[in-house]
């Protein structure tokens, strides 16, 4: 018996097809990484242990990408709930200047002028002796410009409340659009945009709930763009503040399956080992053949 990760370089990606309700269409639930993540044991109870195939962390695994949004996800909502107990919170929304920006440019530069827009506005936040936090989701709008969603603690000190329906003036044009939705006018914030390189169009709103920060999350972190778009290679779909609170570590015993040795130790320590898939359990049964193991 081979061990390392060659053992599973040469498998197939397992997937299952499951019904779409919303759609009345099939959908494919990929059960393997597309990268060939090394397995981990965890033990469930005594001599009963468990094997799951690890995350690669890639937006573009079929498998992972999925995985990688719902931890995101969990991420966000907890830093929520936490900065919320405390804190007010705001739905913010920034984007690419218009066509007059290629789409090459935006890629290359959308990092650069959204990290002046945040410096400006961390400073802003501070002056005012309140928390800085927030937490971000970038997709490509329908123009294929990127655009970010955010969770933060910054306000402006100019907002104007805005009824759904009623005028919403642009500064910098002079342009009057009825508001979308109910939602905070603000120069000093369209400023900020323009200067650093941004589109004057933004939207911000105070956050009511933690269940709405989820279900604001939600809309935009499993878009299917997130996961089927091409993206330049290092791009950031997700991004936190420092302060933004990271999930609390699960405690638990557990060992990485990257060689035969590794096997064998498990072997020694299970009397049963559960999987979640057929296709991990191939892979238990492969590199645990000969030894007395219940494999389920």
């Amino acid at each position: 018996m081979t061990g390392s990760l060659d053992l599973f370089s040469t498998s197939q990606t397992n997937f299952r097809r499951v019904k779409n309700a919303s759609k009345n269409t099939d959908k494919r639930i990929y059960d393997d990484c597309l990268n060939n993540a090394p397995y981990f044991a965890y033990e469930i109870s005594g001599k009963r242990w468990g094997v799951v195939q690890g995350c690669c962390n890639d937006w573009n695994c079929p498998r992972c990408g999925q995985q990688r949004a719902r931890e995101e996800y969990g991420r966000i909502v907890h830093g929520a709930r936490e900065i919320g107990k405390s804190n007010q919170l705001y739905m913010m929304t920034v984007t690419c200047r218009g066509k007059e920006v290629s789409i090459e440019r935006a890629e290359n530069e959308y990092l650069v002028w959204t990290n002046r827009l945040l410096s400006r506005l961390r400073v802003s936040t501070k002056r005012s002796n309140k928390l800085w936090a927030y937490a971000s989701v970038t997709e490509r709008q329908s123009r294929l410009h990127p655009h970010s969603h955010y969770l933060t603690t910054y306000c402006p000190d100019d907002t104007i409340f805005i009824a759904k329906g009623e005028p919403k003036t642009y500064c910098t044009s002079g342009e009057i659009f009825p508001a979308k939705h109910n939602t905070l006018q603000s120069f000093e914030l369209e400023r900020a945009c323009v200067d650093c390189g941004l589109g004057r169009q933004y939207d911000i709103s105070g956050l009511e709930s933690v269940e709405g920060a989820s279900r604001y999350v939600a809309k935009y972190l499993f878009k299917e763009t997130i996961f089927s778009e091409k993206w330049p290679k290092g791009w950031r779909r997700v991004r936190y503040s420092q302060s933004w609170p990271k999930l609390p570590d699960i405690k638990g015993n557990a060992m990485i399956l990257l060689t035969a040795f590794d096997w064998l130790a498990l072997a020694k320590k299970a009397v049963r080992i559960e999987t979640k898939n057929d296709g991990t359990k191939k892979v238990v049964e492969r590199a645990l053949r000969g030894h007395d193991v219940i494999i389920q």
